[in-house]
């Protein structure tokens, strides 16, 4: 690992599960942020309000997708961290003799 860098195995994965567990909760508020739409009468109106609401449905998808994508990118660093962490001690036990 670089030098002046400390990175913790168990800090990358509960930053990992803490993403996974928020875009979950995230994405279980689209009842509250998308509710059911009340007709005003005017089927113009309707419309405009259900494509407005489609809107704002379809960005809070998106970001609860992004904040998974972080989740996923939190859990590929520390596999890869872990695997380098891994490729170092085995080079080393290779290199030493036993004793």
């Amino acid at each position: 690992m670089s030098a002046g860098y400390n990175v913790v195995l168990a800090d990358l994965a509960g930053m990992a599960s803490t993403f996974h567990t928020q875009a979950a909760n995230y994405a279980a508020l689209k009842v509250n942020v998308a509710p059911p739409i009340a007709e005003s009468g005017d089927a113009g109106l309707d419309d405009a309000i259900a494509s407005i609401m489609d809107a704002i449905a379809g960005l809070h998808a998106k970001l609860a997708g992004r904040i998974e994508e972080h989740a996923n990118g939190l859990d590929y660093a520390h596999g890869s961290y872990q695997r380098h962490d891994i490729d170092v001690h085995g080079l080393f036990e290779d290199l030493m003799p036993d004793e």
